[in-house]
């Protein structure tokens, strides 16, 4: 199965260097990132039948969007198969030598707005998928909108929705030392501020609705709902 954590962003790295990474190696692709999944009723993304095929997000004094940003699941697959590697009869691996471990996501950003620039970013991670592992057990999870483009589409946004194409890649080792990087992966999202200078205030009886994901403004306008 998956294992997920992400930590801080990554400034040291140089995302320029990571990618001519991508372009010089001569090693095979064989952790591959695909569909976006559905986050379901219950923003759990268990159901590896159900895709997206992009997101969009309203920047709203009040809802969750700056605090929150934009999580998204992808299933993805390990095709590097598990090796068992014995000694003089003993088994000194049983086939984890092939698991990829992801530390490093390079993020850049398309964006419909000329005027406004939203800069690429990198972050540190740890996403693990086993040797063998197939797409409809596992799924990995990207922060689509890092703390630099929040802060640039939080200042500049109107009630005009703006597209914001998020490409990113991940960058990692097998457990056996080997550097591996996945695929490239793009996913739109329409970005736009409701109401620019005007937090949500809901009336007696009803609370600002965060929906399945607990983020106001994720996938529907920031608004109220009845309080239950």
């Amino acid at each position: 199965m998956t294992r997920r954590m992400a930590v801080r962003p990554l400034l040291a790295v140089s995302a320029l260097a990571l990618l001519t990474l991508a372009g010089c190696t001569a090693d095979p692709l064989n952790v591959i990132i695909l569909n976006a999944r559905a986050p379901g009723d219950k923003c759990d993304f268990k159901d590896a039948t159900l895709f997206v095929a992009r997101g969009s997000l309203d920047f709203r004094a009040g809802g969750g969007a700056l605090g929150a940003g934009y999580f998204q699941a992808f299933s993805w697959e390990n095709q590097m198969q598990p090796t068992e590697i014995q000694v003089n009869g003993a088994t000194v691996d049983p086939g984890g030598g092939n698991d990829f471990i992801g530390d490093t996501m390079v993020f850049e950003y398309q964006y419909t707005d000329p005027n406004v620039s939203v800069p690429n970013e990198t972050q540190n991670v740890r996403e693990v998928i086993s040797a063998g592992a197939n797409p409809t057990d596992n799924y990995m999870g990207a922060e689509l909108i890092q703390p630099g483009a929040l802060t640039t589409l939080n200042n500049t946004l109107t009630t005009a929705a703006q597209t914001l194409l998020v490409t990113f890649q991940m960058f990692g080792k097998t457990a056996g030392g080997t550097s591996k990087h996945t695929n490239k992966v793009s996913f739109p999202l329409a970005v736009y501020n409701s109401a620019p200078g005007v937090p949500i205030t809901c009336p007696l009886g009803q609370v600002v609705d965060e929906g399945p994901c607990g983020v106001a403004g994720r996938d529907a306008p920031v608004g109220c709902v009845t309080s239950q």
